[in-house]
C-alpha cells in the first residue's frame, strides 16, 4: 500500500501535467503544423524548461550539457519533486528524488551500474515515513541492444526477503515506444506469484518525425524515472507522441491527443494552442 501511494502521488503530478500540455481538439492532431516565430537556436541545444505561462512545470538544470537537477512541479499546487544527479566522470552514478512535503512521501536514492557503457542495473533505497525499503532493478535489452524491460524486486520495511515484483516492458516500433506494460505482483520465497499480477498498459500512437526534446537530456535519467511514472515512457522515444492511451486493469481506456508547433530546426516549441512552451538553451 505504501508503494502504491508513492507511485500514485508522483503519477498524479505527471498526469496533471501531460493532460494540460495540449488543448488540441483535433484527434489525431495535425502534426504538420509549424511555427518559426521567436528566437531560434540553430546549433546544438538542450531542453531547459516546460512552461504553462504561469509556472515552469519542468525545469532541467544543466552545466555544459551535464544534467545536475530536475524540478517537476504540479500545475495546481506547490507540490514539487526535485531530482539531484551525481556523476562519476561523465556517467550518471546516482539520482536522488525527493518531494517537498514533511515528512517525505517520496525520498528515493538510486545508484546506477553500467555494463559495456549501457545502464544494466540500479538500486533504490527509499525512506517513507521513517520506514526503509530497498529495491534491486535489472535492465534488459533485446538481441539488437534495444531497451526491452526493467524488472524490480523490492524488500519492504527492512526485510531481508523480496516481497514485491514489478516489470516495465517496452514495445518499440523503429525508435519509438508504442506500448509500455507495467505489471505488479507479490513475491513468495523470492519468486513472483502470477496469481497476484495486475497490468496497466500505456499505448503511444501518431508519432511525428520531429525531434523529441527529451532526447537532448541523458536517457539514463528517464530510464530510472520511468519506473516511477510509467505513463511518461514516451519520453524515451526518438520522436513526439501524438496520442496517449491508458488501459488500467479494470474500466474503460482513457485517451488524449498531443500536438506541437515546431521551429525551423524541427524541435517542438509549444503545443498547438501555444499554452505549453518548450524552452531550450544553446550548448
Amino acid at each position: 500500500m505504501t508503494k502504491n501511494y508513492i507511485l500514485s502521488t508522483f503519477a498524479a503530478i505527471a498526469l496533471g501535467f501531460v493532460v494540460s500540455c495540449d488543448n488540441t481538439t483535433e484527434d489525431p492532431p495535425n502534426q504538420n503544423k509549424n511555427t518559426t516565430s521567436g528566437t531560434t537556436i540553430t546549433g546544438p541545444r538542450i531542453l531547459s524548461k516546460v512552461n504553462n505561462g504561469t509556472k515552469d512545470l519542468e525545469e532541467y538544470v544543466t552545466t555544459g550539457g551535464a544534467l545536475s537537477q530536475v524540478f517537476v512541479r504540479d500545475a495546481a499546487s506547490s507540490n514539487t519533486l526535485t531530482s539531484t544527479v551525481t556523476y562519476s566522470g561523465t556517467t550518471i552514478s546516482q539520482i536522488k528524488i525527493q518531494d517537498n512535503v514533511t515528512p517525505h512521501v517520496t525520498d528515493n536514492t538510486y545508484a546506477l551500474t553500467y555494463t559495456s557503457g549501457k545502464l544494466s542495473a540500479f538500486t533504490m533505497d527509499q525512506t517513507v515515513m521513517g520506514v526503509a525499503n530497498h529495491s534491486d532493478f535489472t535492465v534488459y535489452y533485446d538481441a539488437n541492444g534495444v531497451l526491452y524491460r526493467i524488472v524490480e524486486k523490492k524488500k519492504m520495511a527492512g526485510s531481508t526477503s523480496y516481497t514485491h515484483y514489478t516489470e516495465l516492458k517496452f514495445t518499440f516500433s523503429a525508435n519509438n515506444i508504442v506500448k509500455a506494460d507495467y505489471t505488479t505482483m507479490l513475491m513468495s520465497g523470492g519468486t513472483p506469484t502470477a496469481s497476484t499480477a495486475s497490468t496497466t498498459s500505456y499505448l503511444y500512437e501518431n508519432y511525428d518525425v520531429k525531434v523529441n526534446p527529451y532526447t537532448t537530456l541523458p536517457k539514463e535519467y528517464f530510464m530510472v524515472s520511468s519506473t516511477m511514472t510509467q505513463l511518461n515512457s514516451y519520453m524515451l522515444s526518438a520522436n513526439n507522441v501524438g496520442k496517449v492511451t491508458i488501459q488500467n486493469p479494470a474500466g474503460a481506456a482513457i485517451s488524449y491527443p498531443k500536438g506541437y508547433l515546431y521551429d525551423s530546426q524541427n524541435y517542438p516549441v509549444s503545443d498547438q494552442s501555444q499554452t505549453i512552451k518548450y524552452i531550450y538553451k544553446p550548448l
